[in-house]
């Protein structure tokens, strides 16, 4: 099967599966609770443990402290995680400016450049 695209990472099955657990998730999960949670066949938890180190790996998941263990969660939603996976990559450029002029040019869409400089508006406003 192939794998999907998730903020410019390659993830493969179970890895999309868990995130959809956490971003469904009104809080950071356990690794046994994200385990217990995932649909289909019943995986290991060490497997679990496994995908969600790669994730996290991927600045696709959070690992945050919880007394003697942790807890897990989506470091954003699909659309903040390829936010900043592109500012990741802008800011990896010799000359973010540029990098972003010609993206903005290249956009031929009127109504998401219309939307982007709404955007740019707001930011600017003390």
């Amino acid at each position: 099967m192939p794998r999907k695209l998730v903020a410019g990472r390659r993830v493969g099955e179970l890895e999309e599966a868990i995130l959809r657990e956490l971003w469904r998730a009104e809080g950071p999960l356990s690794g046994r609770e994200l385990a217990d949670r995932l649909p289909g066949p019943e995986r290991a938890y060490t497997t679990v443990m496994t995908v969600l180190g790669r994730l996290v790996k991927k600045n696709l998941v959070e690992r945050l402290a919880d007394g003697r263990g942790f807890r897990y969660r989506a470091a954003g939603d699909p659309e903040q995680l390829t936010a900043q996976a592109i500012g990741r990559l802008v800011c990896s450029s010799r000359d973010p400016a540029a990098v972003l002029a010609h993206f903005v040019e290249g956009l031929d869409d009127r109504s998401l450049v219309d939307e982007l400089a709404a955007v740019l508006e707001r930011v600017r406003r003390p």
